[in-house]
């Protein structure tokens, strides 16, 4: 049996977002209930471990190995000493970065050069916005150049994936990593978490998300604005945004200004099973990409139809008019239209729910994934230094 494992490090409070935190502590529980050639591990410290329970992650926690945190000088040194401790005694042989951060790099330095110890490094490009802003020189608050420099320019990595075809040619044709590794793309998500769906619905459309400019929640609120200065029957129905972001005030403030409070609530919970199993309808109002949004896929395993735009890979979860309906344009006007033609066929909501719920057990399901990250595994594993 070969060991690998998933690092993760620097975790916050995962209330008002955290997809890929959640989804890859799901993805390592679950992976402890199959037989495989293959050991997971989780390594974490023991702050973020602290935040991922607090979001009921990492209920199994059979291989999940934590090393404690320094304030000191010797902060970086005595965090690599005991990393490189873990790394020898379990003989792990790759670990996957499934979410880079500025915490990392003294650590993935460290073992980079562990020598003869040194275990494969695999990345996980789990930003879709990289493609579209990694030369960004517009000074828009995005700095992905500047904060997967270190880890692009000097560290080697092995092999990526990503779920992302653009981030592939992107990153192939500019050449922006050092170690030139070959890059795997995987087209199936899926979502740990069971959901209820005999819970009887109600009518709720809801939006899911980090509240920021990157998302455009505003969209969300605009849309609706729009529909009730148009005179649209939308009485008998809420809209529900779950997030936290630097937009919240922004958005609090356009609700009361609008006098929404009666049809449009804010909030934001760390574990939103119960939101989506009671809401008919899910909203995206993200710019670039939907695939592969644990947001959107939880929603469609709990039974929502989805509003979105065409945007990216969206194609991969949204089935227009089966599972769900693709803005005919990207501003708030197209959100409107999109929400009204769904609040206007009560008749299509049914089917529409049920066949979320099939691509989610038929398509985007655990034993796909497994089945596509135990080969990028295995090719990693199996290629020469």
């Amino acid at each position: 049996m070969t060991n690998i494992a998933f690092i993760f490090t620097g975790i916050g409070n995962l209330s008002g977002g955290g997809g890929a935190e959640r989804f890859f502590s799901d993805f390592y529980d679950q992976y402890q209930q199959v037989n495989s050639d293959y050991k997971l591990f989780f390594i974490t410290d023991s702050e973020s471990l602290y935040h991922l329970s607090e979001a009921g992650q990492l209920k199994n926690r059979t291989n999940v190995l934590t090393f404690r945190t320094f304030n000191n000088r010797f902060k970086h040194w005595l965090e690599a000493w005991q990393l490189r401790a873990i790394i020898r005694s379990k003989k792990i042989r790759l670990i996957q970065i499934p979410l880079y951060n500025k915490y990392q790099y003294p650590l993935l330095k460290a073992i980079d050069n562990m020598g003869r110890n040194r275990p494969k490094l695999v990345y996980t490009v789990t930003d879709a916005f990289i493609p579209h802003f990694y030369f960004d020189d517009q000074n828009r608050g995005y700095n992905f150049k500047a904060y997967l420099d270190g880890l692009f320019s000097s560290i080697k990595i092995d092999r990526i994936v990503s779920w992302y075809e653009l981030f592939k040619s992107f990153a192939t044709e500019h050449k922006i990593v050092k170690s030139n590794p070959p890059i795997d793309c995987i087209q199936s998500r899926y979502t740990g978490k069971v959901f209820n769906t005999t819970v009887p619905k109600k009518n709720h459309i809801v939006l899911v998300s980090r509240l920021t400019i990157a998302k455009q929640p505003m969209l969300f609120v605009e849309a609706v604005q729009l529909l009730k200065s148009q005179g649209a029957d939308i009485s008998n129905w809420k809209f529900f945004i779950y997030g936290k972001g630097n937009q919240e005030e922004e958005i609090r403030a356009y609700i009361e200004a609008h006098q929404l409070q009666d049809l449009m609530a804010l909030s934001h919970t760390p574990n939103v099973t119960n939101v989506l199993e009671q809401s008919k309808c899910f909203v995206s109002t993200q710019a670039y990409e939907n695939f592969p949004s644990l947001a959107m896929n939880e929603a469609m395993a709990a039974g929502n139809a989805i509003i979105a735009r065409n945007v990216g890979q969206t194609h991969l979860f949204v089935k227009n008019g089966l599972n769900g309906i693709l803005t005919k344009t990207e501003d708030a006007a197209g959100f409107a239209e999109a929400i009204l033609s769904y609040i206007q066929h009560p008749e299509h909501h049914e089917s529409m729910q049920r066949e979320s719920i099939r691509l989610t057990k038929e398509i985007h399901t655990f034993e796909n994934f497994k089945t596509q990250i135990e080969d990028f595994w295995t090719k990693t594993l199996n290629r020469a230094s």
